[in-house]
């Protein structure tokens, strides 16, 4: 093909009609021209294709992390609503003497102090992460699902900063009194299972207790500062727990939604 323009030209040449082979020579770089375009037309067309394959991939991925999501959602927000409602209980009763609590209520709330859920430390690395190392976070045709995407991992790194203050606080000053003060075996035999302690087969049921002491916890100030002090630590989650439930709610609907070709 390529020979048999090349003598078309040479004809033109030796024959000296320049007009025409101008005219050629201008209709063969539009040929040329043209059958670029409709090669990268078709490329584009095949990429396109290959794009909204890896989309779908990706949506897929990221509705089945949100599931996940929704989930660890649900048990860190019940478990850390439990910890405040305990905790502003054993407060309540601790600065009221006539305020009686049922010693099964007192097991149920001693045993709920000391929970944690390490859902943003859990998440330290996501899908997001993953597409951003491996550039395919562009290829999410939605500017709002990538905008969601970053506040979540925004949101999860903030709420790991703020678990490892509660834990710490936990760790170091609540667990240590109440391991001193409390009967937490009775507590934990006493006390209501949540779905996490399920999981985590948390049983005490099989081995006996010992004669039942009385308790003075409640009349100590240092127990009203813990209690003080824990109230403050799990409220400043429930916040970020709230902007999380936001961004996966979003993401969600949207990893829903039919691609668009």
């Amino acid at each position: 093909m390529i020979k048999f323009f090349r003598n078309i030209r040479k004809n033109l040449l030796s024959e000296g009609k320049i007009s025409k082979y101008l005219k050629y020579a201008i209709g063969e770089i539009v040929l040329v021209v043209i059958g670029i375009l409709i090669a990268l037309q078709i490329n584009n067309w095949n990429q396109n294709l290959v794009n909204t394959q890896i989309e779908a991939e990706l949506l897929h991925a990221i509705s089945d992390k949100m599931k996940l999501n929704k989930r660890q959602h649900s048990m860190g927000s019940n478990r850390y609503k439990s910890v405040v409602e305990a905790a502003e209980e054993l407060l309540a009763a601790s600065n009221s003497p006539a305020r009686k609590i049922p010693q099964n209520k007192l097991d149920e709330y001693y045993s709920t102090l000391s929970k944690r859920f390490l859902m943003g430390k859990s998440n330290a690395t996501m899908i997001y992460d993953e597409m951003i190392g491996s550039g395919q976070l562009i290829l999410l045709k939605s500017a709002t699902l990538r905008s969601e995407l970053t506040a979540l991992k925004a949101n999860m790194q903030l709420l790991a900063a703020y678990e490892d203050e509660h834990l710490n606080f936990v760790d170091n000053q609540l667990s240590p009194y109440l391991n001193a003060n409390i009967d937490l075996l009775q507590a934990y035999q006493n006390a209501k299972r949540d779905s996490y302690d399920t999981v985590l087969a948390l049983k005490f049921d099989h081995i006996p207790l010992k004669p039942l002491s009385v308790n003075k916890v409640l009349t100590e100030i240092k127990f009203s500062n813990l209690m003080v002090e824990l109230i403050m630590h799990s409220k400043t989650l429930m916040p970020i727990y709230s902007r999380i439930n936001q961004n996966i709610t979003i993401i969600d609907s949207i990893a829903s939604l039919p691609i668009s070709k």
